[in-house]
Order: C-alpha cells, then sequence, then structure tokens
C-alpha cells in the first residue's frame, strides 16, 4: 500500500471508530438493542456515506445521498427496544 493509500485508509479507520464508538454508547445507554453490531454499522453507514458524497458530486444532486443516510437512520432505529 502506497502512503496516500495508507493516509485514507487510516483516516477512514479513524472514522469507523468514532461511529461505532457512538454506536456502542447508543448500545451501553439501551437507546438500541444489544442485537445491534456497532462495528457492522459502522463500517454500513461509512459506506452509505461516502457512496452517496460519490452519486452525489457525480449527479450534482444530493438526493441519493439524502435518500441512503435515510435509510441508514431507518435501519438504526429499528434495533430501538
Amino acid at each position: 500500500m502506497n502512503s496516500a493509500n495508507a493516509t485514507h485508509a487510516a483516516a477512514f479507520e479513524r472514522w469507523h471508530d468514532a461511529i461505532r464508538h457512538g454506536l456502542e454508547r447508543m448500545r451501553e445507554s439501551g437507546e438500541i438493542s444489544t442485537a445491534a453490531d456497532p462495528d457492522s454499522l459502522a463500517l454500513a453507514i461509512l459506506a452509505v456515506l461516502e457512496g452517496g458524497l460519490l452519486l452525489s458530486q457525480i449527479t450534482r444532486s444530493t438526493s441519493r445521498l439524502e435518500l441512503a443516510l435515510d435509510s441508514m437512520i431507518d435501519l438504526i432505529a429499528s434495533y430501538r427496544p
């Protein structure tokens, strides 16, 4: 892996860790079920966000990003006790 890729990978890992930590806190506080997997959800959120941002740049519209993020919010909400 070249240094630019390593830098990007490290940045994404920090972002993934921060999202996962937030989801773990939500699970620990009872905001979402213990059935929720914070690591998998964090990865999915990051992937949806990045994909949605790319689509927004390509299409010059935020509608696909909004739809993707709304879907992730719905998924997380499905884990509410």
